[in-house]
C-alpha cells in the first residue's frame, strides 16, 4: 500500500510540473501521467530512424503494449493515448513503455532515462532512507527480464540485459553474485571461434571464414557474419553483452567441431 502511495503522489508531482527532463529536453505529460514520446525523441537526439512511429509499428511495442493494457482498468487509463491538434499533440505513453522504447533506441539512452526516474523518484522520497533491502534485485531483474523477453530478445540477451539494468538500479551484480559471468550453451557442447579452428590448421580467422562461405555455411551481412541454413545446425551465436555505437547487440558466431568435415579439414 505505501508502494501504492508513494507511485501515485510521485506521478502527481510529475504531471503538476507538467513533465519530467531527460537530456534537457523537457518530456511533457497528459492529464493521466503518461510521457510524449515526440519529446523523448529529441532528448535521445532525434534520429528519423528513431521516430517513435517507426517504434509503435514493431511486434515488440505492440505486444507490451497490449501486456500493459491487460492489466488495466477502465479507471485507470489506457497505456497510450494520441492527441491530434492544439498544443498539446503527439503520442503518450505510459512510463513502461518510455522504458521499452528508450531500450529500443539505445542502452546509453536506456539507462538515462532510468537514472532520471529514479533521481526523481529519490527527491520524492520520505525523508527516512530505506534500507538497501528494501529495493530488491531479484525483482527488478525479473521485471527487466521479463521485458526484454517480450521484446524479442533469447533468454541469455535477456539475461544479459536484466544484469545490467538490476545493477544500474540497485547496484548488485546478479550474475556475479553467482559467479556466473559466462552464460552456458543451451546444448552445454564446446564451440570455437573461426580464430580457434583455423589455428589447427595454421590458417588465419579470415581464411577459415573464407572456408565456411566457400561451403555454404555463413555469409557477410551488413558486415556480420551470419550463419546460412546448412551452417544452422553447427552453429551458435552467442550474446557478448556488450553493443555497438547504434544500440544492436554484439553477437559471435562459434562452429562445433562438425563443421570440420564441411571444410574438408
Amino acid at each position: 500500500m505505501k508502494q501504492q502511495k508513494f507511485a501515485k503522489e510521485f506521478m502527481t508531482e510529475i504531471v503538476q510540473h507538467k513533465g519530467i527532463t531527460i537530456a534537457n529536453t523537457l518530456i511533457a505529460t497528459d492529464s493521466e501521467g503518461r510521457f510524449r514520446l515526440n519529446d523523448l525523441h529529441q532528448a535521445a537526439g532525434g534520429e528519423k530512424r528513431h521516430g517513435p512511429a517507426y517504434w509503435m509499428d514493431t511486434q515488440q511495442a505492440r505486444e507490451l503494449a497490449e501486456a500493459i493494457a491487460g492489466e488495466m482498468t477502465g479507471d485507470t487509463g489506457k497505456p497510450v493515448s494520441v492527441i491530434r491538434g492544439g498544443q498539446g499533440q503527439g503520442t503518450y505513453m505510459c512510463r513502461e513503455l518510455v522504458y521499452a522504447y528508450a531500450m529500443w533506441i539505445s542502452p546509453k539512452f536506456h539507462l538515462e532515462v532510468i537514472r532520471t526516474f529514479d533521481a526523481v523518484a529519490t527527491a520524492q522520497a520520505p525523508v527516512a532512507a530505506p534500507k538497501p533491502s528494501a529495493i530488491s534485485p531479484a525483482k527488478e531483474f525479473r521485471a527487466i527480464f521479463g521485458i526484454a523477453r517480450l521484446i524479442g530478445l533469447d533468454k541469455n540477451a535477456a539475461a544479459i540485459s536484466a544484469n545490467q539494468g538490476a545493477a544500474a538500479l540497485t547496484g548488485v551484480n546478479m550474475l556475479q553474485l553467482m559467479d556466473r559471468t559466462h552464460l552456458a550453451t543451451p546444448s552445454q557442447e564446446i564451440y570455437y571461434t573461426p580464430t580457434e579452428l583455423g589455428s589447427r590448421f595454421v590458417k588465419s580467422a579470415k581464411a577459415f571464414n573464407q572456408l565456411l562461405v566457400q561451403a555454404g555455411l555463413q555469409e557477410n551481412i551488413a558486415g556480420h557474419w551470419v550463419p546460412t541454413e546448412k551452417g544452422r545446425e553447427h552453429a551458435y551465436v552467442m550474446d557478448t553483452g556488450k553493443a555497438h555505437s547504434s544500440g544492436t547487440p554484439i553477437q559471435q558466431v562459434k562452429w562445433r567441431d562438425s563443421v570440420l568435415v564441411e571444410v574438408a579439414l
